[in-house]
């Protein structure tokens, strides 16, 4: 054999005789499917939800920051056979968002796949590609904002879950878990006190973090701390904070949103009424219904438009942080005397063939308005106080509710003795024709 090597391009060997070649294919790089966390040891209950996510497909798992999403998953994943991927794409940190071109790159890092493509949509090309030919996996894509964020990274059919602090309705063929609060016995049996289960709102991030605190002393009286500290305590000062949750959550909003959410605080009772949110953000009721819509859809308002215990002292501390008093009270004064106004006409509606449209106005805002009477004397609102209780008179006498009536009378006496002024006592009508 003769070696004649003009222009060399690459590696050469020369001999002086060559018996045969073999050519092998390098080692295929190794893949990285199992390395997923545990989840914590105090994970407890939730056997109806995991059992909810043992189906093929894709699910959403969705829910207020601090409910357990992650460790939901996290559980699960640790009984599924097949190989995992994670990613968590810390979308609601604008700082540690991890595009899905990087998340793309992670999962083909893992799959072992040695060159990755430049662009987004290649690598999403050849996830598909290379998750088509193996065997069943699970991918869990974590901490995600939008249904745009997700889809680059869903394979075509692994089991997929994605965990939310919003509703996705966009993944239109997903299943959506709504994860909710623990139930009192799972939350007591997390932090070891059932004063304290109640008073961390059954939230498990605020339990863990109780749940330690306790183990550094346990003789401490950690309910009466808690009470007086609220979200101060509820910090362990590393990595868990359940104000810093929900301020990732509040950041993810809106300006308009944002304004919402503060001031929305200001409506007493439990219910946040698109009526009352017109009234303390000054939107159209349309438009203030679509706000507390949106506040819903990201968890920072319970089903019901409600808020959760903690979620409403933090919103607290942002009205007060960044909204003046003087703000603050005009906000107020204008929940009264709207809600004075409205409860006089659905008084007088009464007599009328709107009747039962009246009824439904007043069992719908009947905590609210007693507790705005009462505010209204405690800010020294006394015309609109006494309105607003004296228009609850007949409504409650007719209809039974006979401890409501009694502090709505005693609202109008104190109203008519602070006001101190005769004209104004006829507007009370406290002798109501036919009670």
């Amino acid at each position: 054999m003769t070696n004649e090597v003009g222009q060399n391009h690459g590696n050469v060997v020369q001999a002086h005789e060559i018996g045969s070649v073999h050519l092998t294919s390098p080692e295929p790089a190794p893949t990285a499917l199992n390395g997923l966390r545990s989840a914590s040891e105090s994970f407890t209950g939730r056997v109806r939800e995991l059992a909810e996510l043992d189906r093929d497909g894709l699910s959403v798992v969705c829910g207020l920051a601090g409910v357990g999403k992650t460790e939901l998953a996290l559980r699960y994943a640790e009984g599924f056979p097949g190989g995992k991927l994670f990613v968590d794409l810390q979308d609601y940190d604008d700082e540690r968002r991890v595009s899905p071109a990087q998340a793309l790159e992670q999962f083909l890092t893992a799959l072992g796949v040695r060159e990755i493509p430049g662009g987004e949509a290649a690598r999403a090309a050849l996830f598909r590609t290379v998750t088509a030919e193996r065997e069943p996996m699970l991918v869990v894509i974590d901490n995600a904002r939008s249904a745009q964020h997700v889809r680059p990274l869903l394979p075509n059919r692994h089991r997929t879950i994605v965990t939310s602090r919003h509703r996705l309705p966009g993944l239109d063929d997903a299943h959506h878990l709504e994860l909710g609060l623990l139930t009192a016995e799972e939350a007591t049996a997390l932090v070891g006190d059932a004063e304290l289960a109640e008073l961390c709102g059954r939230l498990p991030l605020a339990l863990r973090i109780m749940a330690a605190l306790r183990r550094t002393d346990p003789d401490h009286d950690w309910a009466a701390e808690l009470r007086e500290l609220q979200l101060d305590l509820l910090d362990d000062g590393d990595e868990r904070s359940v104000r810093a949750a929900f301020e990732l959550s509040y950041r993810a909003l809106t300006e308009e949103q944002r304004r919402c959410f503060r001031f929305v605080v200001l409506i007493p009772g439990t219910t946040i009424t698109a009526e009352a949110a017109s009234i303390v953000t000054g939107r159209a009721e349309a438009r203030a219904r679509r706000l507390v819509r949106d506040l819903r859809a990201a968890h920072l308002l319970e089903p019901g438009d409600r808020f959760h215990d903690l979620v409403r002292e933090f919103a607290g501390e942002r009205l007060r942080e960044q909204d003046d008093q003087e703000t603050r009270n005009q906000a107020m004064f204008g929940l009264f005397a709207h809600f004075a106004a409205r409860a006089e006409q659905m008084d007088a509606a009464l007599d009328t063939p709107k009747q039962a449209e009246a009824l439904h106005w007043f069992d719908r805002h009947r905590p609210m308005l007693l507790l705005l009477a009462f505010g209204a004397l405690l800010m020294r609102r006394f015309h609109e106080g006494g309105r607003t209780a004296a228009a609850l008179h007949r409504y409650l006498a007719t209809w039974g509710h006979q401890d409501d009536l009694d502090m709505a009378d005693t609202v109008t006496a104190d109203a008519k003795r602070n006001l101190d002024v005769l004209p104004y006592v006829r507007l009370f009508r406290a002798e109501t024709p036919g009670t």
